[in-house]
């Protein structure tokens, strides 16, 4: 997707039950756009310049271009992907030339300075910080798709190996931190493992754990996604119904669908916020109007849409620890070559 100069707002409320992504028309007066559904205006869009946001749920917007932000360290720093020009170019391209390997660093938001953790002549890459931002769980990768598991602290300090070589998925959604000094994550080969921060390595019954039982139990072929809350009592799940259509919908630990948050063509990034009350997501459409960027409070089922563009991520969406920020990258197409933008979104209370 290549963003364009134009920067315009928009915001989508419902306190309907089940919201349902469906057709909208856009007109423009002067220099705004109308969004009307049913003939009933719900949506002003005003012109702005770098990407199409909200300005009426949004306190601001700040973008970095070159890096790909995966998690948030504190309010002011985040996680980032970002070539590490102090190793040698030993990165090997589908084309045979060499490139600089992707390594994880912090990157600090007012000062817009980032500092490498651990630096090494591999990839390193799929990195989700701890529920209490200590440590760090990511993948040494070769190919950018299998990897090797380990965990730092937020130093970059005291390594320690957590799964054989290349036999886990090296993205980001693959393993998840179940408490502060544990992660659990699947195999190539299938099977579940947990490990802690010494190292120690635990084969367990897949069963035992509650996102693996839920996608079971709702149809492993159907569920792409399975998202426990932070307090772990609910769970947002998107479920494939049909080739061009997607769910999203919230339970609890029993699988009984509680509501139907959102329906698109693609639900990308859900993410709760850290008092378990909201959800953000993006979401794939034909229509501008109703693709995007979204939050919706999982209570009340008020929707608010951030962006109209924001729809096709890199990665997941994350929330800042004081919940007040949101981190998201997307890829551009800048002189003919992919390139990450990170987005930083600031929503007003």
């Amino acid at each position: 997707m290549v963003i364009t100069k134009k920067l315009i707002s928009c915001i989508l409320l419902s306190t309907a039950v089940v919201f349902v992504l469906t057709g909208c028309d856009l007109y423009y007066l002067n220099e705004n756009v109308v969004i009307e559904k049913k003939h009933k205006k719900i949506t002003v869009l005003t012109k702005n310049e770098e990407v199409v946001t909200n300005d009426l749920a949004l306190e601001k917007i700040n973008r970095y271009e070159d890096i790909r932000g995966t998690d948030w360290l504190d309010d002011k720093t985040i996680l980032i992907e970002q070539k590490n020009t102090n190793e040698p170019k030993t990165a090997m391209t589908d084309d045979g030339k060499f490139v600089y390997h992707i390594n994880l660093f912090n990157f600090d938001l007012s000062t817009q300075t980032s500092k490498v953790l651990s630096g090494e002549e591999i990839g390193q890459i799929g990195a989700i910080v701890s529920p209490d931002k200590k440590h760090i769980f990511y993948k040494q990768s070769v190919d950018g798709n299998t990897g090797t598991g380990y965990i730092i602290d937020r130093n970059g300090k005291n390594k320690v190996k957590v799964s054989d070589v290349e036999n886990i998925f090296a993205f980001s959604t693959e393993g998840r931190w179940v408490n502060n000094q544990e992660v659990i994550y699947p195999t190539l080969d299938q099977q579940m493992y947990t490990a802690n921060l010494n190292g120690k390595i635990t084969k367990i019954d897949p069963n035992s754990d509650i996102v693996y039982t839920l996608k079971k139990k709702l149809g492993n072929n159907k569920v792409e996604w399975v998202i426990p809350s932070p307090n772990q009592r609910k769970f947002a799940i998107v479920r494939k119904i049909s080739q061009t259509k997607r769910e999203l919908f919230i339970t609890g630990p029993t699988g009984k669908k509680t509501v139907t948050l959102a329906n698109g063509t693609q639900i990308f990034g859900s993410s709760w916020s850290p008092d378990s009350k909201t959800v953000a997501f993006s979401v794939i459409s034909e229509d501008k109007g109703e693709r995007g960027l979204f939050v919706v409070d999982v209570n009340t089922r008020k929707i608010t849409q951030l962006s109209t563009d924001l729809d096709e991520i890199s990665g997941p969406i994350t929330w800042n620890p004081s919940g007040n920020k949101l981190l998201v990258s997307t890829v551009i197409v800048k002189n003919n070559k992919n390139e990450f933008v990170t987005y930083v979104l600031t929503l007003k209370h």
